[in-house]
């Protein structure tokens, strides 16, 4: 019940924070922009927290500190590639926004750590069972 209720709000300020970015880059929100906001973020965060979730349950080194860096690199490597595929940014602009997607995925990987629990012992994997 909790990875639910952590994928769905992960997912909610997800595409919140890429509406942000949309903003920042073409100045002014449209539902074509909303919309592809959506689209962009719907497939990035169901694969971060697959991967996030895989990680938490079967690892014993599963830290607040790695769930942010890990979603920090997540971040700035999916917002790179997606702004280069684009190409509707100047290159500055491309680096300073895929540091600031780094930033808010870093920032919705300590959400989902919190809400997942927050422990590292909390995974299956990580519990010694003497069965």
């Amino acid at each position: 019940m909790r990875f639910i209720f952590a994928y769905l709000t992960v997912f909610v300020f997800g595409i919140l924070a890429v509406i942000g970015m949309e903003a920042i880059m073409y100045g002014e929100i449209t539902y074509q922009l909303v919309f592809a906001a959506i689209l962009f973020a719907a497939p990035l965060i169901l694969v971060g927290t697959t991967v996030a979730e895989m990680y938490y349950g079967f690892s014993k080194n599963a830290t607040t500190k790695r769930f942010i860096v890990w979603g920090f690199l997540f971040g700035v490597i999916a917002t790179v590639i997606i702004t280069s595929i684009l190409q509707l940014i100047s290159p500055v602009m491309v680096i300073l926004i895929s540091l600031l997607g780094g930033v808010m995925c870093a920032i919705l990987s300590w959400i989902f750590f919190v809400i997942r629990g927050g422990q590292k012992q909390s995974g299956k994997a990580a519990t010694n069972s003497n069965t």
